[in-house]
């Protein structure tokens, strides 16, 4: 069995939440998820051929190639809903390229639209409902023994006309028996974000879910499963040792859920002195953080952390359903900053409810915080999420994304808000605003330049703030 993993790049769509400007800086990360499928099928003796096309620097002759070379029986992917399109012509391209190949969805659009994905798509032969782990190895066992796939969790594929699927995969109890990811097959050192600072960059998961209910998040209250401590310490050692890595990027919804953790995680991690040669970051909610994290983090080597504070009005944060008190957030962040971390701020204009007025305290409050990053995004209903189930699709005539999946191409009209009488246009000068008031200061400019590190990032920040400026005024100019 052969099994080709293709990260392909994406086209940003008009749905879709963003500052174009960070967008087009943003970085280009490892494909977490596809390198977690890669160990997984090693470990399954699976021969596996993976191509990130841009990290790699693939041409579309060079991709051909590698992919003719290779003849794999299975071609897979992981989707978003959002780029389903580009996905499928990505499929259909690989079909025409290898009449006989398979192609294999996976990811969260897989989890949402198990089904319609495969009436929608001629080019998809199956689909990956759930964890990768929970459903490879017995997909790939009955393949080989040419076993029907009748029964099978967290499978949907065809059967003659016919689509099968019997439901999704269970939920995986235990993930310290998950392989690591397969960092062995790319080039760890082109990877990096926009406010990244070290070379041989990576990207990192310590736990799966989200206890908390933001309405906006497609993760929101799922089961909160977490790696051990010990487990995590182990993959910072084997991303240091086996790979060369400096700097790790933890995208866990909120890292800080289970405090005991953090601390033994911490305490490992300076037990082991990687606290002394890898930088790292997480991701996190006022709510779940304090002074005695803080602190460890800061001392086992936690370099910045990305909070989700989201607005500077308490009646917006309670119908985002984040009730968090805007004088515990101020606390938390000026702590952080206090002890040493860099602090990075999220913030969303258009939530139910907003005003113009709540959408100028979020701005100010934001101005007020010592943080030395913030990006200002519009509020975009996702499938699956509270905010499209109950504040969009009440509103409208028809189902925005089950729809999308009809269209033969990606639709270039915006969805819209009906939660809010705020335009489009209104919001769009105000993020303008926001990211203009908040970075064009002496101070701000001042507090961002000093944590550079490089020359390289130097680079990237005067190209993005050159990129900013040139879009102000075009969008100032649209705005009048």
């Amino acid at each position: 069995m052969k099994i080709a993993l293709v990260h392909y790049d994406v086209d940003r769509i008009v749905n879709e939440p963003g500052n174009k400007t960070v967008m087009k800086h943003f970085g280009h990360m490892p494909n977490i998820q596809l390198l977690y499928v890669a160990a997984i099928l090693e470990q399954l003796d699976v021969e596996t051929l993976y191509c990130d096309i841009v990290g790699m620097k693939l041409s579309d002759a060079d991709l051909k190639q590698q992919l003719l070379a290779f003849d794999p029986h299975i071609i897979a992917f992981s989707v978003y809903t959002s780029h389903f399109h580009q996905a499928n012509s990505y499929a259909g391209y690989f079909k025409s390229l290898l009449p006989k190949v398979k192609i294999l969805f996976g990811g969260v659009h897989m989890t949402i639209f198990p089904v319609e994905t495969l009436k929608n798509s001629q080019h998809v032969d199956y689909g990956c409902v759930g964890e990768a782990e929970m459903v490879l190895p017995e997909f790939i066992r009955r393949l080989n023994a040419n076993e029907s796939l009748e029964g099978l969790p967290g499978l949907v594929w065809r059967h003659g006309e016919a689509i099968r699927f019997a439901g999704a995969a269970p939920r995986n109890q235990n993930l310290d028996a998950v392989p690591f990811p397969a960092r062995h097959l790319i080039p760890n050192h082109v990877y990096f974000n926009f406010i990244s600072t070290r070379r041989n960059y990576t990207v990192f998961n310590s736990s799966r879910g989200c206890p908390y209910p933001c309405i906006f998040c497609e993760s929101a209250q799922t089961q909160w499963r977490a790696r051990s401590a010990e487990n995590v310490v182990a993959e910072f050692e084997a991303c240091y040792e086996n790979h060369g890595i400096r700097e790790i990027d933890i995208f866990d919804s909120s890292f800080t859920v289970g405090k005991q953790r953090v601390l033994d995680i911490c305490r490992l991690l300076i037990a082991k002195g990687l606290h002394k040669k890898i930088i790292w970051n997480v991701r996190s909610t006022v709510k779940a953080m304090n002074d005695e994290m803080l602190e460890a983090l800061r001392e086992a080597g936690c370099y910045r952390i990305f909070y989700g504070i989201e607005s500077g009005n308490e009646t917006i944060l309670d119908a985002l359903r984040k009730p968090v008190k805007l004088e515990r957030a101020e606390r938390i962040i000026k702590k952080t900053a206090a002890v040493g971390i860099s602090t990075f701020g999220y913030f969303v204009i258009g939530a139910p409810g907003e005003t113009p007025e709540t959408a100028r305290e979020t701005i100010d409050f934001a101005k007020r915080l010592p943080l030395d990053f913030a990006i200002f995004n519009t509020l975009t209903a996702f499938p699956e999420t509270e905010l499209y189930k109950k504040h969009y699709l009440p509103h409208v005539q028809t189902d925005f994304w089950a729809d999308y999946l009809t269209q033969p191409k990606p639709v270039t009209e915006f969805m819209g808000r009906p939660w809010t009488s705020m335009s489009d246009q209104d919001m769009a000068r105000l993020c303008h605003n926001a990211m203009n008031e908040f970075y064009f200061r002496p101070h701000q400019l001042w507090r961002s330049l000093k944590s550079v590190r490089s020359l390289e990032q130097i680079k990237r920040y005067v190209h993005a703030g050159f990129d900013m400026l040139i879009q102000n005024t075009r969008l100032g100019r649209r705005l009048t």
